[in-house]
């Protein structure tokens, strides 16, 4: 069977600019909306406000229970108030009353039970914001209270993993085991009679809030054709227009979804957006009249996704001299009162769960449970920072019991080119598996064998530490979904050029990528380029914005469309200055022939000519990742298409006396194939570890056992802020070039995270000389792991 020609266009590019010198491509150059977000021009969400009059205001009324039937409900009352124009209750609903991402088991508003204390039990439209709120209070719902469970491990058994009784959660389903995913390789009975040293524990990783600074918002116009425009703060444009068309009963051309600039996304405004969405498209879709839907934070803590907090226990087991012979693996993850993505978290956790090493021998367990606490779904890692923490910690506890430097246990098992990982999947020159290098990189940026001995025997209440973690990280979906992206290239006749893809840009710089991508292919600078917000009228279905694939899958995609258009305008410069397309040179504004510079026109004139000659300018780019493989009783396959490597060692100062943790100095070194935007791949390499320190250190939403949050704010949900960052953050980087990646690229949004929180735990294990098994490992924890270990008296 023959290659499709978007892959052959990718792999003939690699090739063709392996190793030579690049103009833009991995260049320092200002990015296209820098300017207007330092200047506050750029607009978000709720500053199209101001574009619009006689607007409506929707209020989410929550319920007052984690776990209730809901008995009836009464808004007469709210509807009498003054200013209130419609209250929308489930039965209202004209379309489905759904917005689940993966199953359908989540209503827009709850109609027979709620289930966690984030559930809508109606909407109030009114006039003003404060009116609504007023009016809320006027609803009355009866409830019949259930038990409310907050824990996975009261739903089931970590062992056994096994459901204990319980009132049902879903009584809809069969189980509240929402999703299982196995890994079966080799012997794993036989390597533990084998083994030297076996070790074993249980670890715990909390439920992490996204904290973006833009809490999700979404203004629904209604149109005279009956149709419905939302503006609104998401990831996934166009699975949010699947979604609030389903909610109103409308086919999905009647349904506009626009999505500007986003302040921050993480994941969170992947799945979010179907509910609030629906909500103000809802009110508009009733009312005639442009309606709001704005979370307060509050509401954005209580009301939308998070990390998944997860329960897991590992059992390694190794020869005298490091070889890695066995892993086992019960992995429980909590996705709260709906399944979001939890079934794809689930599955990339299950991939990832022996860590970037040789495991010849492996019986994985993975399951996703329902809760009554907030759901979880996406969240920068999706899965793979729970797994990697426990992973990262069992090497760093098996080095000591084996006597081994951490690192030479790690470098002794890791994978490396014409290995196979736990699934089966061999490792060749074209995926790009630079782990190697990216450790023995950090660990002399770190100066890691002279700091280890000399942190080795510290005596006083603040010592010093330092500690290694390893990741790697499946690029794009996988067997997760439809795997395709695509981009659309304009060229204007004045020589501009216009850039359209569904793929959107939360703030990491990722459109810019594809912009550098397509300068470095048509041969313009990138000051060329606009570019078109994500528009589902207008702007190519890529689809979503997660796993680290706009590089990969939307970089690709550019590339090929600019490819075409490559391919054209040669053939035009050609007939222009009389030699052939594969001599053509285009440095815009210059075009000339590469074996005689003095034969030369410019851009302008060359599109010019196009436009006189017929040759269309505007060209779709299209690419579809290799279908994946997975067998789901084995976990054997290729499950991605390659996968991004990553060393974080971290530097801290522990304070026995207070248990505070300052972390001094971090090195990062990804192998992330070609490095396109070096801008950015150094915030996200810095980002993503404030991020990751945040998770290690004090991020935690926190339930009472009836189900209520106890810091439903950023008073008392803490994140990291800039006091808190290392002095030093050094990102390296690996460019082990990745054959179907744009010019060899892969993504580092989402492994930018992964490994981050145990090379803290790690550091401040070795500073200490105390196991820990969970996080976040706040000063409470620290204080008295050391008391009880006799490092201080009081």
């Amino acid at each position: 069977m023959s290659k499709p020609e978007y892959i052959r266009i990718v792999e003939e590019v690699f090739e063709k600019f392996r190793g030579k010198p690049l103009i833009y491509v991995g260049k320092h150059i200002l990015r296209w909306d820098a300017v207007a977000k330092v200047t506050g021009k750029a607009l978000f969400t709720a500053d199209f406000l101001k574009l619009y009059k006689n607007i409506v205001w929707v209020y989410s009324v929550r319920t007052k229970y984690a776990h209730a039937l809901i008995k009836g409900i009464d808004v007469s009352e709210a509807a009498k108030v003054p200013g209130v124009l419609k209250v929308i209750t489930a039965n209202d609903i004209p379309g489905v009353n759904d917005v689940g991402y993966v199953i359908p088991d989540q209503p827009l508003i709850a109609n027979r039970k709620v289930r966690y204390i984030g559930d809508i039990v109606a909407l109030v439209v009114a006039e003003d914001p404060y009116i609504a709120r007023e009016a809320a209070d006027k609803i009355h719902v009866d409830y019949e209270p259930l038990p409310v469970y907050t824990d996975p491990e009261e739903i089931v058994d970590i062992m056994t993993l096994k459901e204990k009784p319980h009132t049902r959660i879903h009584e809809e389903r069969d189980s509240d085991i929402v999703a299982h995913f196995k890994i079966r390789a080799g012997d794993v009975k036989k390597a533990l009679e084998e083994a030297d040293v076996v070790v074993e524990n249980k670890y715990r990783t909390p439920m992490q809030e996204h904290a973006y600074i833009e809490p999700e918002a979404a203004i629904a116009i209604p149109e005279p054709d009956g149709g419905i425009t939302v503006i609104a703060s998401t990831q996934c444009p166009f699975d949010a227009r699947r979604a609030i068309a389903r909610v109103l009963g409308l086919p999905q051309n009647m349904v506009r979804v626009i999505a500007p600039f986003l302040g921050g996304g993480f994941g969170g405004k992947e799945d979010v957006v179907n509910e609030i969405g629906a909500k103000a498209a809802l009110a508009a879709y009733m009312t005639g009249r442009p309606a709001v839907a704005i979370h307060t934070r509050e509401e954005s803590i209580i009301g939308h996704s998070k990390r998944h907090p997860a329960v897991m226990w590992y059992r390694h087991a190794a020869k005298k001299d490091g070889t890695l012979l066995a892993v086992e693996a019960n992995i429980v993850l909590d996705t709260g009162a709906y399944a979001s993505l939890g079934p794809f978290v689930a599955w990339r956790a299950t991939v990832h769960a022996t860590g970037p090493y040789k495991v010849r021998n492996a019986r994985v367990d993975t399951i996703a449970v329902y809760t009554n606490t907030v759901y979880a779904g996406a969240f920068r890692g999706f899965g793979n920072p729970q797994v990697t923490f426990a992973i990262e910690r069992q090497m760093d506890i098996l080095a000591e019991e084996l006597g081994m430097d951490p690192v030479d246990l790690r470098l002794k098992n890791i994978l490396r080119v014409g290995d196979r990982t736990v699934h089966g999947q061999l490792l060749t020159e074209e995926h790009g598996v630079g782990l190697e290098e990216a450790i023995k990189k950090a660990v002399e940026v770190a100066d890691w064998y002279r700091k280890r001995k000399e942190y080795a025997n510290q005596t006083g209440t603040v010592r010093k530490g330092i500690g290694i973690a390893l990741l790697y990280h499946g690029n794009s979906i996988g067997v997760e979904g439809a795997d395709y992206s695509s981009a659309t290239i304009i060229i204007n006749r004045d020589g501009t050029i216009t850039f359209r893809t569904g793929l959107t840009d939360m703030g990491q710089g990722a459109v810019w990528g594809l912009v550098l991508i397509a300068a470095e292919i048509l041969g313009v600078p990138p000051s060329y380029f606009r570019v078109e917000l994500p528009d589902t009228s207008s702007t190519p279905d890529a689809g979503p914005t997660v796993a680290s694939r706009s590089t990969v899958m939307g970089g690709n995609a550019t590339l090929v469309a600019a490819y075409k258009l490559r391919k054209r305008l040669n053939e035009v410069a050609a007939q222009i200055l009389g030699c052939s397309p594969e001599d053509i040179e285009i440095k815009a504004p210059k075009v000339y022939c590469r074996s005689d510079p003095s034969k030369e026109t410019t851009w302008h004139e060359v599109v010019e000519q196009s436009f006189w000659l017929g040759v269309p300018l505007q060209e779709f780019g299209y690419f579809r990742a290799p279908k994946a493989q997975w067998d789901e009783e084995t976990g054997q396959g290729a499950p991605y298409i390659t996968y991004t490597f990553g060393a974080i060692i971290s530097e801290v100062t522990v304070d026995l006396e207070t248990g505070a943790v300052r972390v001094d100095r971090a090195i990062t070194a990804y192998d992330i194939g070609k490095v396109i935007n070096p801008v950015g791949a150094e915030h996200h390499a810095e980002g993503g570890f404030i991020q990751g320190m945040g998770y290690a250190l004090m991020e935690e939403i926190l339930h009472s056992k009836e189900g209520y949050v106890y810091n439903p704010n950023l008073s008392t949900y803490y994140v990291p802020t800039i006091m808190d960052a290392p002095k030093e953050i050094i990102p390296i980087f690996v460019e082990s070039g990745y054959k179907r990646g744009p010019f060899g690229a892969k993504g580092l949004g989402e492994p930018s995270i992964v490994a981050i929180a145990p090379s803290i735990v790690n550091a401040v294990s070795h500073a200490t000389g105390i196991r820990f098994y969970e996080i976040p490992l706040t000063p409470h924890k620290i204080y008295l792991a050391a008391k009880k270990k006799g490092l201080i008296k009081f």
